[in-house]
């Protein structure tokens, strides 16, 4: 009697049986389910058939089978926005001022994108494709007039362009086997008229390659730099007028708005930094000429 108490409370308390001497089972001797041979084994079955039956689905539905992203033959070595070159525009200005087809130019940043051919064939980049994040003014209002300025970037944006948008640049660029070649553009407004405020644009790069394969270039913050001698001009001469009390708070906000920007990106153009810096400067010269 007492013997059969003693092996109740051994099935109760480990859910097995015990064997007649009170101690309990091998490992081998539970159920296959609860070893971790058996885990393995179901789980391993499981795998099996769904692999087996997304092979079936792909073999009888083959467009539903997703295409495999091609590797690409060309490496993205390097780019940068530091190097800057002139961009020239027409300036259709009033009768009795300039006359007519003027042309100024202004620094730009070229963004330069440095790729190398990997692969024993040349390869052709078909298109660039630019994803604008972000479009903003940055500077205070100075006046107006009748100048028309058409200026001369390799991708013009559309005046009427609001963010988020992109734009394609079909290109016939082809990389030579085993070779490395910089594809470089400049970015900016296609049309603007006098008393426009400079630009900053905030986008990614994508190149497509005839190989089917894509190259992505990281975010950038960009300036279209053709208003800043004015804005910088007006502000300049409002605090020499003793005029800062009317611009103070325009170029504080400005000087902030400028600053943040270049906190927020990994990579700048210098004059969106050098149109910062001589922003604050003129920020602190209003504070100061304040009565």
């Amino acid at each position: 009697m007492t013997e059969n108490r003693d092996t109740s409370r051994a099935e109760l308390t480990t859910g097995q049986p015990s064997t007649s001497d009170g101690e309990q089972p091998r490992g081998s001797e539970r159920p296959f389910l609860q070893r971790p041979q058996g885990v393995l084994a179901v789980a391993g079955g499981v795998v099996t058939i769904v692999a087996g039956i997304l092979g079936l689905l792909f073999l009888l539905f083959p467009d539903i089978q997703p295409e495999p992203t091609p590797e690409s033959a060309i490496e993205l070595m390097d780019f940068d926005i530091d190097k800057e070159s002139n961009i020239q525009a027409d300036w259709q200005v009033d009768e009795g001022s300039l006359g007519k087809g003027v042309i100024k130019d202004w620094k730009a940043s070229f963004i330069t994108i440095t790729l190398r051919n990997k692969s024993n064939n040349p390869v052709l980049v078909s298109q660039a494709t630019l994803n604008f994040s972000s479009m903003d003014e940055l500077g205070c209002p100075y006046g107006a007039g009748g100048t028309e300025i058409y200026a001369r970037y390799d991708i013009k944006v559309p005046g009427e362009a609001r963010a988020p948008f992109e734009m394609v640049r079909k290109m016939k660029y082809t990389i030579p086997p085993h070779k490395q070649e910089r594809v470089a553009f400049t970015v900016g407004q296609k049309f603007s008229g006098e008393g426009a405020l400079p630009l900053v644009y905030i986008f990614k790069i994508n190149l497509d390659l005839d190989d089917g394969s894509r190259i992505e270039v990281p975010e950038m913050t960009y300036m279209d730099s053709s208003f800043t001698e004015a804005v910088l001009w007006f502000v300049d001469d409002a605090v020499k007028q003793g005029d800062a009390e009317s611009v103070e708070q325009c170029v504080q906000k400005q000087a902030r708005k400028a600053r943040k920007l270049i906190e927020d990106s990994d990579h700048v153009s210098p004059e969106l930094k050098k149109y910062s810096a001589k922003l604050n400067r003129l920020a602190n010269d209003a504070l100061r000429a304040k009565p």
